[in-house]
């Protein structure tokens, strides 16, 4: 009899261990070469294969990271809904970090597989539990999952190749090259785990979300995956190669550093004490025109064509998207930034508005006060920042995808796990896609049914390419599906004056 936890790959044999609730997990498989010593900051590189069978039984570290820059420096982990497991990171220094983990609920089945890219702001993450619960996951969807951990922060996403010269050419979106390469070996080697080649989807929430809006059209990534899920991210979030070069040349300055190779005897601690002095903590102006913060870059090479162009062109028409949004994405950072986030006055507020690109900021502002006409300005600008920077944009994408001739379904997380002061939050959605609820405390029936309504809708798209609700169309009324709320579907953007303002003229 064939043992369902010993599994066959072409770089060697792995064994598996058994989940509580069946199936299996493969843990810790290399899929790329260890991004060490001269291998730093390098594009991402095949693995070596091993002799015998490989322990596959046990989780391998996180990229090395801190705290994420947007925690803000008087910020506590205990301020996040989360508490203190999963944001208070510490450094590790071990960049030997490029693993995934495969659960599956049957080694010897023909399931859906859905790729998981993991969020945190491009500064921390892991694919790995308490972060990424892909056991949870593939048991509510019924799919084969798999996480995997991508580079972070400088050693993910510094652009060095307009900056190092002869051999940097290809050091630009390292972090977005180690997830083509785990989609690759998962396009390779998930027909051994129980997964179907031929049915992959590449879902991530924020950071994992954006990064999959820019997988869409990157040409080391065309091929690997059949379906996409971007939660709380689109493929608008990218900078330019002059931004990305500043960012470097800065960091090399902060380090006292003369030239790009210098960055590869430096200790990792020190890159990871001085990344976040190069770039912003805010979360408006990290992700507003002129802001940095790492992230991709259009670098004309890993990315040859800005994703939100290159996706209206018709680049990504053969990958049905799910689209989702948080309907309160950034009160999440308004509660834990505390004073750093309210502005000074309206003034300040009015000229944020207006470096999103709104010719008549008041026209907004007057628009959100019309939605909320007891908001403070903490809370209109937590409004104006949500719409910014997640929801408009994903509408768009969805938009930009239908009217390309592809196919796109919306929906609106709607739901309050914690109640009306964190409302929708970002990565609410989170707290049932990977059956956190119980856990938190937060297990109403209530909780417990959105829970299944959005994971049912994940597992048909992942399955079939169909949710359960008609593709987004921007003219109808209704046109995307809400969990929460008060009613299944709802229009995105709202058909109000706020969205009117965002695209009228002076």
């Amino acid at each position: 009899m064939t043992d369902p936890y010993l599994v066959d790959t072409p770089a060697g044999t792995l064994r598996g261990t058994p989940l509580p609730d069946g199936g299996a997990l493969f843990a810790g498989i290399p899929f790329a070469a260890p991004p060490l010593g001269p291998r730093r900051l390098r594009p991402t590189r095949p693995p070596r294969p091993w002799p015998g069978i490989r322990d596959a039984t046990h989780f391998r570290a996180a990229p090395p990271q801190r705290a994420p820059a947007l925690m803000g420096a008087d910020s506590a982990a205990a301020s996040s809904p989360f508490g203190g497991g999963a944001l208070s990171m510490t450094v590790d220094s071990a960049e030997d970090c490029l693993y995934l983990n495969v659960w599956t609920p049957d080694p010897t089945g023909h399931l859906p597989v859905i790729v998981w890219f993991y969020g945190g702001g491009f500064d921390v993450g892991s694919a790995a539990p308490p972060m990424t619960d892909g056991a949870a996951l593939a048991r509510l969807t019924g799919t084969v999952v798999v996480a995997a951990n991508y580079r972070l922060g400088a050693l993910g996403f510094l652009h060095l190749a307009d900056l190092g010269g002869p051999g940097w050419e290809g050091s630009s979106n390292l972090g977005l090259q180690d997830q083509a390469a785990a989609l690759r070996w998962v396009r390779d080697t998930i027909g051994a785990f129980g997964g179907d080649p031929g049915n992959i989807t590449a879902a991530g929430e924020s950071a994992g979300a954006f990064s999959v809006g820019a997988l869409l059209t990157m040409p080391a990534a065309a091929g690997t995956f059949h379906k996409a899920i971007l939660s709380s991210g689109s493929a608008a979030r990218i900078f330019d190669a002059d931004t990305g070069t500043a960012i470097a040349t800065d960091l090399l300055t902060a380090l006292d550093l003369r030239e790009v190779d210098d960055l590869l005897d430096v200790p990792v601690e020190r890159i990871l004490e001085t990344q976040s002095t190069v770039i912003d903590s805010d979360i408006g102006r990290r992700n507003l025109p002129g802001g940095r913060s790492w992230g991709a870059v259009h670098d004309g090479a890993v990315l040859p064509r800005r994703p939100e162009q290159a996706i209206a062109d018709g680049v990504a028409t053969g990958i049905g998207l799910l689209i989702g949004a948080n309907r309160d994405e950034v009160r999440l950072f308004q509660v834990m930034q505390k004073a750093a986030f309210i502005p000074a006055d309206e003034a300040a507020l009015l000229a944020e508005i207006r470096q999103a690109g709104v010719t008549v900021p008041e026209r907004l502002l007057a628009g959100y006060r019309r939605r909320a006409p007891d908001a403070g300005l903490a809370d209109l600008r937590a409004s104006f920042l949500t719409d910014a920077v997640y929801r408009l944009p994903a509408s768009r994408l969805a938009a930009a995808q239908a009217a390309a001739g592809g196919r796109a379904h919306a929906y609106l997380f709607a739901a309050e796990p914690f109640g009306a002061e964190l409302g929708a939050f970002h990565a609410a959605d989170l707290l049932t896609l990977f059956d956190s609820l119980e856990r938190l405390g937060a297990a109403t029936p209530h909780l417990l049914e959105i829970r299944d309504d959005l994971t049912g809708a994940w597992a048909r798209f992942a399955a079939t390419g169909d949710p359960g609700w008609p593709p987004y169309e921007p003219t109808a009324r209704p046109n995307t599906r809400q969990f929460g709320g008060n009613a299944d579907m709802v229009t995105e953007p709202p058909d109000d004056d706020a969205t009117a303002a965002w695209t009228q003229p002076a």
